[in-house]
């Protein structure tokens, strides 16, 4: 998640969790390693500690923010913590690189990654990246499948999470969330569309993983966690985020009221959370063949070291708690 650096704020510490739920039994303690600050694109999690569902399945879950941290993985890997959030494709990465790491489950379908242009530059397609200027996170797995599948090159600048150069250079063109920065740009008076990324093909899952162990070691946790995750993330997204967002603004004071609004708006109309159900998507689902086209094209730009089965990389046994849509059966 990437957010003006005029308008980062630092967070307070987690929300106190009782050790004990109301029937006096002890709760298991875990820790949730997010991606950034305290966030709506994480509100299904904090519905869950929030609501109260983490502790009905005997878990007391801490929510540790984080941005621009790139040892999450290792942390992970090294047990330091217990489940962190992340993109299929730096795990699996990961994992070909010898880490030894579980994915659990999706949350989001797709991820809103996406380039940023001024309506005024007429891209259409990412094509029309070719030549541009664009400020992205350069070793990115996206970038690199842009460039050496899709052969589109275009000029690159190193990402430095501030709008500052993208308001002031129409030719500019930038790496946002599709639930973030566009929202920012609009309060400038700025005319701004965006691309996904993920139309080149190249689509990973936003995903909660954890030690390759631990769902051995531990199966009731991960499971208890898991059907609490995605509970937690279906009532969040068919409410108004009344319980979830005032705490958002108490641990991140840039997410106020409207902007939070607008985040959760921005996952229900472009479909993040729970897919497109025409194309048998939902939330926390795994397609497996879609999981070995993004294998094959991390294959394609040289980005796996080692090859690893996809059954011991993805937990696919934890479909069970997959959660359709509202109104699709």
């Amino acid at each position: 998640m990437m957010l003006p650096v005029w308008l980062l704020v630092g967070c307070s510490g987690a929300e106190d969790v009782p050790d004990v739920d109301t029937s006096g039994t002890a709760l298991q303690e875990v820790v949730l390693q997010t991606d950034w600050y305290a966030q709506p694109e994480h509100g299904g999690f904090y519905q869950a500690m929030l609501s109260g569902l983490y502790e009905q399945a005997g878990l007391a879950v801490e929510i540790r923010p984080g941005a621009n941290m790139t040892n999450v993985p290792q942390m992970v890997a090294t047990r330091r913590i217990d489940f962190a959030v992340g993109t299929t494709d730096n795990i699996f990465m990961a994992t070909s690189r010898g880490a030894p790491l579980l994915v659990l489950f999706p949350y989001f379908q797709h991820d809103p990654q996406c380039v940023m242009f001024h309506v005024s530059n007429g891209l259409e397609t990412l094509a029309d990246l070719q030549g541009r200027l664009l400020m992205i996170a350069p070793g990115a797995a996206y970038v690199q499948y842009l460039r050496k599948a899709l052969q589109i090159e275009p000029q690159l600048i190193p990402l430095d999470y501030g709008l500052a150069r993208f308001l002031a250079n129409p030719e500019l063109v930038q790496q946002c969330f599709l639930t973030s920065e566009p929202y920012y740009v609009a309060q400038q008076n700025v005319e701004a569309d965006y691309l996904r990324l993920s139309s080149s093909g190249f689509d990973p899952y936003r995903v909660v993983y954890t030690h390759r162990d631990m769902l051995q070691e531990k199966p009731e946790l991960v499971r208890a966690f898991t059907q609490a995750s995605l509970q937690g993330w279906a009532d969040y997204m068919v409410g108004d985020g009344a319980l979830v967002h005032p705490v958002l603004g108490q641990r991140n004071p840039q997410q106020t009221a409207e902007f939070a609004a607008f985040s959760k708006q921005a996952m229900q109309d472009n479909e993040l959370v729970y897919g497109s159900a025409a194309d048998g998507e939902a939330l926390g689902h795994f397609d497996r063949e879609r999981l070995l086209l993004h294998l094959q094209h991390l294959r394609q730009i040289d980005l796996l070291d080692s090859e690893v089965p996809l059954d011991d990389m993805v937990a696919f046994e934890l479909q069970e708690f997959v959660l359709a849509a509202p109104g699709v059966p």
